[in-house]
């Protein structure tokens, strides 16, 4: 059974992965209007990604008798300068979710939630990936500068790269 201040915590972690799963999405669409389709897949599998977490801990809730409150999630941004400035916000967002993980790791470890903790650990492995790529990109889109054909280049690699994780 989950302490309330474990719950809590939670569902807390819960909404932050579904406003991330929505930020991406708004990300999406940023990428698809400007048809930059490649960027706009890797993002999209990055709203699926973001939503498969919110359900594990979905599911860590019920599992340990707990009760999930699912809260509103805030309209996300939906306008960037740039492909760089998307990217910026997705690194941050990653930088973000790390965080909080982390803060929940350490509540779980002070009130001797051992089954928790084991859940949370598979979210600060996948938090080192996740603030790879986003820095990666940063970085890429940096060198990238105004360089439409590198910018095209990067586009076609980040769609490919989101192909070969759907397969």
């Amino acid at each position: 059974m989950l302490k309330p201040k474990i719950e809590d915590a939670l569902n807390a972690q819960l909404n932050e992965e579904q406003t991330a799963a929505q930020e991406y999405l708004a990300m999406t669409a940023w990428f698809e209007q400007r048809n930059l389709r490649g960027f706009a897949s890797f993002m999209r599998a990055q709203a699926e990604e973001e939503r498969q977490h919110a359900l594990k801990i979905f599911d860590h809730i019920f599992d340990r008798s707990g009760h999930v409150q699912l809260k509103s999630i805030a309209e996300p941004a939906s306008d960037f300068d740039s492909p760089r400035a998307v990217f910026e916000a997705a690194y941050e967002r990653e930088k973000g979710n790390t965080k909080s993980i982390h803060a929940l790791y350490r509540l779980a470890g002070e009130n001797d939630d051992y089954a928790t903790q084991a859940m949370l650990q598979w979210f600060i492995t996948e938090q080192v990936e996740e603030e790879r790529w986003a820095e990666e990109a940063v970085g890429l889109l940096d060198v990238a500068a105004d360089n439409r054909s590198a910018l095209l280049m990067l586009d076609a690699r980040y769609g490919a790269k989101a192909a070969e994780e759907g397969a």
